[in-house]
């Protein structure tokens, strides 16, 4: 799957923490909560996405909506399960993987689901654009 921490495991289920700011709850194999997102070989689960203020909240409810079509439930809530995030968001519904054939920007408008394999690259993407703003502003303030 993608890049991961070591799981915790709470009541069996088990809290994989897949980038900061990103943590899946997997389901035991018998899905008790009927999350219906099961397949074949891999687990029902839930995600976790940790934000700070409301905008950003409101912006990734925008993007779950609209690119990833979520349109089961999204809680929001003090973080519970991200680390190093005021709150976080609760995702039921998304699908694992996105489809292969079409996974291009080119075709947003054209795939009706991404899956988290997409969303965890758009966090690794805002991750590293706030580390270059961040080292950017420190050598602007330096060289001043």
């Amino acid at each position: 799957m993608l890049a991961q921490s070591i799981p915790l495991v709470q009541q069996d289920f088990m809290f994989i923490e897949l980038l900061p700011g990103l943590v899946i709850c997997e389901a035991p194999t018998e899905d008790p909560h009927s999350w219906g997102n099961a397949q074949a070989n891999e687990p029902a689960f839930l995600v976790y996405l940790g934000y700070n203020i409301p905008q950003e909240r409101d912006e990734w409810i925008a993007r779950l909506r609209g690119v990833w079509k979520i349109d089961t439930e999204i809680m929001y809530r003090a973080a519970k399960r991200v680390s190093g995030y005021w709150y976080e968001i609760k995702i039921r519904g998304m699908q694992r993987y996105s489809n292969p054939t079409v996974f291009d920007l080119d075709y947003l408008s054209e795939l009706e689901q991404y899956g988290l394999d997409f969303l965890f690259h758009m966090r690794q993407m805002e991750l590293e654009a706030a580390a270059y703003e961040e080292m950017t502003t420190s050598r602007i303030l330096k060289s001043a």
